[in-house]
C-alpha cells in the first residue's frame, strides 16, 4: 500500500521535463513577462530625476544605498497584528504575519529603478507541504501551498527569475516521499542552473524556464547585470537557488503522537530522521542509527535499498534537484519532554553531508538551540494526553534560556506547553583529500 501510494505520489504532474521542448499545457499568462516599469523608465532617456538634492543620492555611494534597500526590504513581523497564541502556526518568528516595506518603491523613480528586484532576492519563497492546519494566513506571492496555483500566480515571470532562496514546511512522510523534488520543480531549480529564462507557472503548477532567446546575430540576450541595471538587461534568466530551508514542526515527525515513554521503550517510537531512505524503507526506524554508526567510523551507509527504495530519498533529491545550494537549514521542531529524542537525532545529522557538483560537498557548520513557550492547549492534546502531563513548562527545571517572542503575555498564563527548536546549518565546502 504504501509502494502504491508512493507510486502516485511521484507520478503527479510536477514531474514534466525542463527544457526547449514544448510544454503539453502552455504556461499561464503570458501577458505577464512585458517588461516591469523600471526597464520602460531606464528606456526614457533622461525621464528619472537623479534626487541629487537628497543626501541618500548624492553622499552616498551605491553600494551603501544597496545595503539599505536589502535592511528595508527584508521581511518583518507585523507585531501589531500578532496571532493567537493558541494558534498552531504561531511560534518564533511566526507570532505574526510576514510583511515587507513595498511603500519604499513608490517614494520615487530613483528608488524604484535601484530596488524593485530587491524584496525577491533577499526573502525566501515559502512553501508549506505539511498539516494545513500549521499554516499561516497567506496573503504573500512569495507564499504557496503545492498543487494550490492560486497562491502564487501573481507572480511575473521577472519576479519569479530573482528568487534565489526557498523555505519549505514539510511533514516527515511528505518528505520522505518526494518533496524535496516537487519544491525544486515548483519553483524551477534545474532551469535556473542551466541559465534558462522564466515563462511563469505551468497550469500543472511547476515553474517553467526555458532556454534564452537569441538575437538575429545568434548570440543569447542574456545578461549578467554589472553593477548597474540597464535597459537592455534580459530580467527573465533565472537566479541560482543558493539557499534552501527544510523546516519539520513539533507534529511533522512519524512518531509524534508517542510520549516520551513509549519512546524509551520502543525504537519504533521515537524521533527519527534520515537522508538516503523514504517511506518504502523496510525497518525504517532503524535507518539512522545504523547510518550514524556506518558514518562515525567514516564510511556511507549501505541500507541494502532495491531500485525502487533508492528513489525519493531526500537526501539524493537534494543533490540531484539542488545543484546550486550554499548553504542548506534544517529546522527541527519539538516537545520540550522530547528534547532527549532530538538531540539525539541532530547528533546523528552532524555526521550527515550531501555531495554536489565538482568536488564539494555540503558539510555540518554549526547549530542553533532555543525553547521557547507556548499556550496551555491546541486542541491535539484530546487523545495525546501525555502532552499535557509531561510538556508543561517547568519553572527552570530544564537547561538553558527560554527565548521572549512576543511583545507581550496576553494569553500566556496558566500552563504553558514548552518546545525545543534545533537549527543545523550545513555549508557549501570542497571536501578534503585523504593522505
Amino acid at each position: 500500500m504504501v509502494r502504491e501510494f508512493y507510486r502516485r505520489f511521484r507520478r503527479g504532474p510536477a514531474r514534466m521535463e525542463l527544457g526547449p521542448s514544448p510544454s503539453p499545457t502552455p504556461p499561464i499568462s503570458r501577458n505577464k513577462e512585458k517588461a516591469p516599469l523600471a526597464m520602460r523608465l531606464l528606456e526614457q532617456s533622461g525621464s528619472i530625476n537623479p534626487q541629487l538634492g537628497s543626501p541618500i543620492f548624492s553622499n552616498l555611494p551605491r553600494e551603501i544605498r544597496e545595503l539599505i534597500w536589502r535592511f528595508c526590504l527584508t521581511r518583518y513581523e507585523d507585531l501589531d497584528s500578532l496571532y493567537p497564541i493558541e494558534s498552531r502556526f504561531s511560534r518564533p518568528g511566526r507570532s505574526a504575519p510576514l510583511r515587507t516595506a513595498l511603500d519604499l518603491l513608490l517614494t520615487c523613480q530613483a528608488i524604484y529603478v535601484e530596488a524593485f528586484l530587491v524584496p525577491f532576492e533577499v526573502n525566501p519563497f515559502v512553501v508549506h507541504d505539511g498539516d494545513r492546519q500549521d499554516l499561516p494566513p497567506l496573503g504573500s506571492s512569495h507564499q504557496c501551498i503545492p498543487g494550490d496555483l492560486g497562491r502564487y500566480e501573481k507572480l511575473k515571470p521577472w519576479q519569479l527569475a530573482h528568487i534565489s532562496s526557498v523555505e519549505m514546511t514539510v511533514q516527515q512522510f511528505q518528505l520522505e516521499g518526494g518533496s524535496v523534488e516537487r519544491v525544486s520543480r515548483l519553483v524551477g531549480a534545474l532551469g535556473r542552473h542551466k541559465g534558462y529564462e522564466s515563462r511563469g507557472f505551468t497550469l500543472q503548477g511547476s515553474a517553467h524556464f526555458v532556454p534564452p532567446r537569441s538575437n538575429a546575430d545568434g548570440h543569447s540576450e542574456a545578461q549578467n547585470g554589472g553593477d548597474r541595471l540597464s535597459s537592455s538587461q534580459n530580467l527573465l534568466v533565472g537566479r541560482k537557488i543558493t539557499s534552501l530551508t527544510i523546516r519539520m514542526l513539533r507534529t511533522d515527525w512519524w512518531a509524534w503522537t508517542s510520549s516520551p515513554q513509549e519512546g524509551s521503550e520502543n525504537p519504533k517510537e521515537r524521533l527519527r530522521l534520515e537522508p538516503m531512505v523514504n517511506t518504502t524503507a523496510n525497518n525504517l526506524y532503524l535507518a539512522m542509527t545504523r547510518g550514524y554508526e556506518a558514518r562515525k567510523e567514516g564510511a556511507e551507509p549501505d541500507f541494502g535499498l532495491d531500485g525502487f527504495e533508492q528513489e525519493g530519498r531526500w537526501g539524493t533529491q537534494i543533490i540531484e534537484y539542488w545543484p546550486d545550494l550554499a548553504t542548506l537549514e534544517l529546522v527541527l521542531e519539538t516537545f520540550a519532554c522530547k528534547e532527549s529524542q532530538l538531540d539525539y537525532v541532530v547528533e546523528c545529522a552532524k555526521l550527515w553531508t550531501f555531495p554536489m557538483e565538482d568536488g564539494y560537498h555540503l558539510v555540518y557548520e554549526g547549530l542553533e538551540s532555543s525553547r521557547w513557550l507556548g499556550a496551555e492547549s491546541y486542541g491535539y492534546e484530546e487523545g495525546n494526553s501525555w502532552i499535557g502531563e509531561e510538556n508543561k513548562h517547568q519553572n527552570g527545571k530544564r537547561n538553558g534560556t527560554v527565548a521572549l517572542w512576543r511583545p507581550n503575555s496576553d494569553g500566556d498564563d496558566g500552563s504553558p506547553q514548552e518546545f525545543i527548536m534545533k537549527t543545523l546549518r550545513y555549508q557549501r565546502k570542497r571536501k578534503e583529500r585523504k593522505l
